[in-house]
């Protein structure tokens, strides 16, 4: 089955079919169309595309999406640079990522974020930020990023209450799920 994965870059007209597969796997309306279309935006510099998907026979299961350095540092509350020990304009953004849980477990998902981290490398990238969900199953989220080399900065509680959307843990209240800021240094930094 892994054999017979596609990987390629988000494209524009990927957007609707992205915004299903999060509503999906992220719970209803987590992002907009128009939010998929900025991300898909932000992921691009130096003609290049941070973001990744993942098909089998025709088929999304997998989506990496992936903020280029530099670009969305002003966009995003709940972060520390203070504590990052590199300029944020030499940070990349990894925004979300979600593979069907039918190829869950089986190097969809690593590869996706491989493809991402070597194209924020060529954009410049010194190191890659995100938000681990703290209250994912048995700490998947977290665990998958430690074995990943990210390294925990700071926790912030109820990450997501601010975004109007179905929490797969905390629906039908308000999410209240903690966000864990993680970065991964690409080198010596």
């Amino acid at each position: 089955i892994m054999s017979k994965i596609v990987y390629r870059p988000l494209g524009s007209l990927d957007i609707q079919p992205v915004k299903l597969f999060t509503d999906r796997w992220i719970g209803a309306n987590y992002y907009s169309e128009k939010e998929v279309q900025a991300i898909f935006e932000q992921s691009q510099k130096n003609g290049l595309n941070a973001s990744f998907l993942a098909f089998f026979e025709n088929r999304l299961i997998g989506v990496r999406l992936t903020l280029a350095p530099g670009i969305w540092i002003n966009d995003l509350k709940n972060i520390s640079p203070q504590l990052w020990k590199v300029s944020p304009e030499f940070v990349g953004y990894f925004k979300s990522l979600f593979v069907d849980a039918e190829f869950q477990g089986q190097g969809t998902g690593k590869t996706l974020s491989d493809l991402s981290t070597n194209v924020l490398m060529q954009m410049g990238a010194k190191a890659v930020l995100t938000h681990s969900w703290l209250e994912s199953p048995e700490n998947s989220s977290q665990i998958y990023l430690l074995r990943s080399g990210f390294r925990e900065v700071a926790q912030h509680p109820n990450f997501w209450n601010h975004i109007d959307y179905l929490c797969t843990r905390c629906a039908p209240k308000r999410c209240v799920c903690t966000g864990v800021e993680m970065l991964n240094y690409l080198g010596a930094v």
